[in-house]
């Protein structure tokens, strides 16, 4: 038996003797032309009655889509993201997915065009590396495809999560310092907010662990940009000019602190690099600590004391929970579980810390 033959705009402009350019805008209900009504009805009749079918573009796309992975991410210039970021992909393609970064550069708005766009395809999930700022969206987005979230605990998420304490590590850092004899610190910070709960998380971290060591918790200070001044920044060099900036600062006015802990390793390498350039020694006359353990931390000139939170690993397991939930989906089983996974971070002591200066 033939096979019906598909009908093309070519056979209804014939049809109804119009153009077949005509026909296609008057398909296609192109905004910026316009046709007369008799003309507009001709080419719907003649489309009805030949019975064609109009060719499902957003089908095509929705099948590609579905095996990306959206990758929500503040910015690249840390090497924290970038690294999480590679680990993400290498991982996506192991299952046959691929990925696609959305940097937001922290901007609500951007984010929500991001989330508006996500909710039109069919993209195989979502992997946050940061507090989102439209947690009630995303928990309801949650319900239709999988959301995995890398980053500080939050009792209010209501989707998949992987997670360190931010208090946990801080501690350690601070534990770390009082074995060298350091009694008084200063934290330098990137702004402190309410979404980026992990910032103050730190700052309580280490107060708590003077205070349960049996000294004063006023002897942690910390010092960080405004949202003002943070947002006039490059983001190339966001995070590393916190960190020189606000210790030149603190130098140029005198301090009785020992030792700068850095919120990230970013911000610490900029801590460094502002103790060069006013001709300080690390660790002779301070001591610096950061977070993340990024590679750059673990170079011979850097030399940083981090803390070990397993980046690589918690790229590779967002992933993993991603295909357990489309797994389920194709089988048509109920979504049964929410993964809250918890890495215990470790410190790695390096040469930019060592004994308290007698001050």
């Amino acid at each position: 038996m033939a096979s019906k033959k598909k009908i093309t705009t070519k056979d209804i402009a014939n049809y109804a003797n119009v153009s077949q350019s005509a026909v296609s805008m008057i398909l296609n209900q192109k905004s910026n032309v316009s046709f007369s009504e008799e003309t507009r009805k001709k080419v719907l009749n003649a489309a009805k009655e030949l019975g064609y079918e109009k060719k499902k573009k957003k089908d095509t796309q929705l099948i590609g889509l579905s095996k990306v992975i959206v990758i929500m991410c503040p910015f690249l210039s840390n090497h924290y993201y970038s690294i999480l970021v590679h680990s993400i992909t290498e991982r996506a393609h192991d299952y046959g997915y691929v990925t696609f970064v959305a940097p937001t550069l922290r901007n609500p708005n951007t984010e929500q065009f991001y989330l508006n766009m996500i909710k039109d395809f069919d993209a195989s999930g979502i992997v946050y590396l940061y507090p989102t700022s439209w947690l009630d969206d995303v928990n309801q987005l949650s319900k239709q495809i999988p959301v995995i979230n890398i980053g500080d605990k939050n009792d209010d998420i209501m989707f998949d999560s992987i997670h360190v304490s931010s208090t946990k590590p801080a501690y350690l850092v601070a534990e770390h310092l009082l074995s060298l004899g350091h009694r008084k610190i200063t934290y330098v910070s990137t702004p402190m907010s309410t979404i980026e709960r992990s910032r103050s998380k730190r700052f309580e971290g280490l107060k708590k662990a003077f205070y349960e060591h049996g000294f004063d918790p006023g002897n942690v200070t910390c010092r960080s940009v405004s949202t003002g001044e943070y947002n006039t920044l490059s983001p190339n060099m966001l995070e590393y000019s916190c960190g020189f900036n606000l210790t030149k600062e603190i130098l140029t006015e005198g301090t009785d602190s020992t030792a700068f802990v850095a919120y990230n390793d970013m911000v610490a390498l900029g801590i460094l690099d502002a103790l060069f350039d006013m001709k300080y020694k690390v660790p002779n006359d301070f001591s610096v600590c950061g977070f993340d353990n990024i590679p750059m931390a673990d170079m011979r000139r850097i030399s940083l004391t981090s803390v070990e939170h397993s980046i690589e690993a918690k790229g590779r397991e967002a992933v993993d929970i991603i295909v357990r939930h489309r797994e389920s989906q194709s089988k048509n089983k109920p979504r049964s579980f929410v993964t809250k996974l918890e890495f215990e971070p470790f410190i790695v002591k390096r040469k930019s810390t060592g004994k308290a200066r007698n001050t």
